[in-house]
Parts: C-alpha cells; sequence; structure tokens
C-alpha cells in the first residue's frame, strides 16, 4: 500500500517538478550555444548582445535556486494541504495508517531532492566542457579520499541522507504541532520550527560533546585532524540526525493519531 501511495504521490508531483527542470536544462543548452561567459569576458563595450547573454546565464543561475525554493514549497505544501487541510479527510479515509502517510510524503520528498540536486548537476555538464567538470570531480575525490579516507565517501552521502531527513521531519512536525493550535495555525506552525530548530541545535552540542568528544577536541586544536576523527565526528552527525528524525517521526504519528483536528 505505500508503494501504492508512493507512486500517486510521485504523479501528482511530477507535473510540477518536470516542466522545471526541462526549463532549467533548455536554459544551460542554450547558454551552451551562446556561451556567454567568453562572450563577456572578451567584451570591451556594452552592447545589446552582451545584454542579452548577460541576461540568459542570469536567468540560468536564478532558476537553479528557483528549483531549491520550489523544491521545499512543495514539499511543505504537499504535507500540509494533503493531511493537515482540507484534503486530509479524503487522505484519511484510506486504508493507510498515518505513520504510512508520514513515510510516503517523507520518502517522496527525499527522492526530489536528489532529483533536483541530480537535474542541477546535468545541467552543469551541459553548461560547462565537461573536463573541467570531470577534473574537479576528481580534485574534489581526492580530497574527500585524503580528508576522510575511504570512509569518507560513505560517512559523507550517509551524513546529507541523515541531516535531509531531519530537516524534513522537523518541517512535518512543526505544522503538525501547529495544526493544533484553533487559530493562526501557519503563524503557529513557524512558532514551532523555530523552537525545534533551537532545541536540534541543543542536543547536537550535547551529542558532539557525549558521543564524539575525542574527535571533536581534535577539530578544534589541530587543523588537520586524523582521518578517523573527522568521520567519527560527522558519523555522529549522522547518527544524531537519524534520532532526530526518529523522534520526530514519533510525535507526528501520535499527533496524527490522536490530535488531529481537520476543522
Amino acid at each position: 500500500m505505500l508503494a501504492r501511495l508512493m507512486k500517486y504521490e510521485i504523479k501528482s508531483t511530477a507535473r510540477l517538478f518536470i516542466p522545471l527542470y526541462a526549463v532549467l536544462l533548455i536554459f544551460a543548452l542554450l547558454n551552451r550555444f551562446l556561451n556567454p561567459f567568453e562572450t563577456l569576458e572578451a567584451a570591451e563595450s556594452f552592447s545589446i548582445q552582451i545584454l542579452l547573454r548577460g541576461l540568459s546565464i542570469g536567468a540560468y543561475f536564478f532558476l537553479i535556486i528557483a528549483v531549491f525554493v520550489i523544491t521545499l514549497v512543495i514539499i511543505i505544501q504537499r504535507f500540509y494541504k494533503n493531511l493537515l487541510g482540507d484534503e486530509g479527510y479524503l487522505m484519511f479515509t484510506l486504508p493507510m495508517k498515518p505513520w504510512q502517510h508520514i513515510a510516503n510524503k517523507l520518502l517522496t520528498a527525499i527522492l526530489w531532492c536528489v532529483f533536483s540536486v541530480t537535474v542541477i548537476t546535468g545541467s552543469f555538464f551541459i553548461l560547462f566542457d565537461s573536463g573541467q567538470i570531470f577534473e574537479f570531480l576528481n580534485y574534489l575525490k581526492d580530497s574527500i579520499k585524503q580528508t576522510f579516507g575511504t570512509a569518507g565517501f560513505l560517512v559523507l552521502p550517509t551524513l546529507v541522507i541523515a541531516q535531509l531527513t531531519a530537516g524534513l521531519m522537523m518541517l512535518y512536525n512543526a505544522m503538525a504541532l501547529g495544526q493544533l493550535f484553533q487559530k493562526n495555525r501557519l503563524l503557529a506552525s513557524f512558532g514551532m520550527y523555530c523552537a525545534l530548530y533551537s532545541i536540534q541545535q541543543v542536543i547536537y552540542v550535547i551529542c558532539l560533546l557525549l558521543l564524539a568528544n575525542t574527535s571533536f577536541l581534535s577539530l578544534i586544536r589541530t587543523g588537520a585532524p586524523a582521518p578517523w576523527d573527522m568521520n567519527l565526528f560527522l558519523g555522529t552527525l549522522a547518527i544524531s540526525g537519524f534520532l532526530l528524525a526518529a523522534a520526530h517521526f514519533v510525535v507526528v504519528n501520535y499527533v496524527l493519531n490522536t490530535k488531529l483536528n481537520l476543522d
């Protein structure tokens, strides 16, 4: 049932994301042919051609920002509107438990976040010379291996997923707690987010001091900590992120099970 719910969710959101991705890739391709960077660098005086190419590359970078912003807006809107708004009456009549609705929103949101980053990265391959990009990627790979060791290629993606999951669940938790108020629910949700964010930062500090004492002190005292210390430090952040995400999940599930108020 969860797979069916995700399939429906992906179809519903794809019609919003795919046109946005297509526009970004089209602008990347357009700028590849216009070659605005060399044009602007070689320009000796202002002209309409320079203006148009400057606007074109400006629109491309604006679209990159728009992809991130719209992704976040859609993630928030889908959870609030489908589960906490008027559509909640329909969603909770389905033979699905609240935790399945939460998992559906979370997994789909993570999927679209990954797709957004992938499409933006793909647009870089279209816009810039692939040789330069591969050279940068090789440099990045060597830097990661030198700083974190081979384990870094596992620890870093895990940390990103953990922090993304925790961040999304904190958003869902803030909205779920905000709907407990009778009035000004959006404002209450924002207030709950600020409170949860502050609590989360305190928890991170406590976890670092308790679980990663050695690596944390090493990071402070030296500019070149050992890969083990770095991986222990980042691994602690990843574990803390997953634990916080689980805690948020439990609270949201409890609210939707026992305290849901769609009036």
